[in-house]
């Protein structure tokens, strides 16, 4: 029996410790880079906790450490904001010989706060 984890591809620890901000000067430039507006998310974030949305320098100085504060010890990073985007799901189910069925997809735009509400 093959472990699962044997089978998923990793990104490099030294990759993605690359795109993680650590101080709030970090994550100004990074946003600078990407453009604002800018999610600021913490790694190990969910359910709402660890994201906020910001649209300025002054912003992320304002919110950097409330993210930090929700989820401690989360490596941060910075994402450019989708604007008329969806947020859509597909279930896959996949076995060790490579065989991948897609179940079914469902659309979960629909958010308040950063947190889905409806699926459907």
């Amino acid at each position: 029996k093959v472990p699962a984890e044997s089978c998923l591809d990793t990104i490099p620890d030294e990759i993605y410790r690359a795109a993680c901000v650590f101080t709030t000067e970090e994550a100004i430039a990074s946003c600078q880079v990407v453009g604002y507006p800018a999610m600021i998310k913490a790694s190990w974030g969910g359910g709402g906790k660890g994201i906020r949305k910001v649209h300025n320098d002054d912003e992320v100085r304002a919110l950097f450490k409330q993210v930090q504060g929700e989820v401690p010890g989360s490596p941060i990073f910075i994402m450019k904001v989708a604007s008329q985007s969806r947020h859509l799901e597909v279930q896959l189910l996949c076995d060790q010989y490579g065989s991948v069925a897609a179940l079914h997809s469902r659309d979960c735009s629909i958010q308040r706060r950063h947190q889905k509400i409806i699926e459907e």
